[in-house]
């Protein structure tokens, strides 16, 4: 923690609500440079920029399903760079055509994630 460089010696007792203390507890809390409440009161009684910070919950939501996405994305990606490279090592047109079949699902799978890519996308356009 930083230390004061002020020294305050005049003392001032202001009386609140629970609902004000409560309301004065949550801005205190998302504040990004208070950390009194003292602080907190002289930066809104003196109208200093306050700073707060906070989450959209909603946009959470979104970020977890993408990077769920971009997982299961990776690991279709490993499946697909598997199979190309064993389909690259056989010599019998008989062997590649089973790797083509192979990789077919994947390929739809990808189309699938990638479709719910845009989806979520869109949403992201929605909320901003």
């Amino acid at each position: 923690m930083k230390k004061r460089t002020v020294s305050y010696t005049v003392r001032k007792t202001i009386r609140f609500t629970p609902a004000e203390v409560e309301k004065l507890d949550c801005l205190l809390k998302n504040s990004a440079y208070c950390q009194t409440i003292s602080e907190l009161v002289r930066a809104i009684l003196f109208k200093r920029r306050l700073t707060i910070n906070s989450r959209n919950e909603s946009l959470d939501q979104v970020r977890n399903e993408l990077g769920m996405l971009r997982n299961e994305l990776n690991k279709i990606g490993v499946n697909i760079n598997q199979i190309t490279h064993y389909f690259h090592r056989q010599a019998d047109p008989k062997e590649r055509v089973f790797f083509v079949n192979e990789m077919l699902p994947h390929f739809e799978h990808t189309k699938a994630k990638i479709d719910a890519l845009h989806r979520l996308i869109e949403e992201l356009k929605i909320l901003s």
